[in-house]
């Protein structure tokens, strides 16, 4: 993940943003104290919030009640910056869950969170079971335009072009691959119509079956967040 954690450094998930310092280990916050569950859903936030702000904004209460477990974990910025998310992600959440005992793990990442799950999925997948990707960050402009410029993301994984960084397009590239054969992981994708990110999940989207393809009236915004998040528990999306 070293060089997704570079770019972040350098691109737009830096600009004015001031991190809080990366502690060892991760912190968590669960929704309830002992597992009860064979299933966990780990909360992965964006840029500029913490893991707490998932029970603040009312994640944990909205799914609660549910067969499954549910941790927060504190995946804030300052573990970019220190170049130390995956490790940690892997090492403090991960796979004590698995000591634990849980069969199936999922990962719900909101924007910047969104993509660190998906990468962590393409490097790790015998550890996630499912994804829950809320608005998440597609990558470079320049990245989103060649693919739609290619008529999807199909016709340009099969020849894909030089925009954005390495670890973008091998993120889509995996996307692709995995999409391929739908169930492994789950994906359930969810936005808002008037997203900034709406373009690039059109084109994450295309590839999933339509009740994992969620779009609501709203923006990149907690509000809108809460309700598709509310719309996948409504649902009955998270399979186990």
């Amino acid at each position: 993940m070293n060089r997704l954690l570079a770019a972040l450094l350098a691109g737009v998930f830096l600009a004015g943003c001031i991190s809080p310092r990366a502690t060892n280990p991760m912190d968590s916050f669960a929704a309830q104290p002992e597992r009860q569950s064979d299933t966990l859903i780990i909360m992965l936030p964006g840029r500029g919030d913490r893991g707490s702000d998932f029970e603040r904004r009312g994640f944990f209460e909205i799914a609660a009640g549910q067969d499954f477990d549910m941790i927060a974990a504190d995946a804030h910025f300052g573990y970019y910056r220190a170049r130390s998310l995956d490790q940690r992600l892997r090492e403090d959440i991960v796979q004590p869950a698995r000591a634990r005992g849980y069969q199936q793990i999922w990962l719900l990442g909101i924007s910047a969170g969104g993509f660190g799950a998906m990468r962590y999925s393409s490097q790790h997948p015998e550890d996630i079971d499912g994804l829950i990707l809320l608005a998440p960050w597609p990558g470079d402009r320049e990245l989103v335009a060649e693919i739609s410029d290619h008529g999807g993301l199909a016709a340009w994984a099969s020849a894909p072009g030089s925009a954005g960084e390495d670890f973008q397009r091998e993120t889509w590239l995996w996307l692709a691959e995995v999409t391929q054969q739908p169930g492994n992981p789950t994906i359930i994708l969810g936005y808002g119509d008037q997203d900034r990110f709406a373009r690039a999940g059109g084109l994450m989207g295309d590839r999933l079956a339509a009740e994992h393809h969620l779009i609501h009236e709203g923006g990149h915004d907690w509000p809108t967040w809460r309700s598709l998040w509310r719309e996948v528990i409504e649902a009955g999306l998270i399979h186990q």
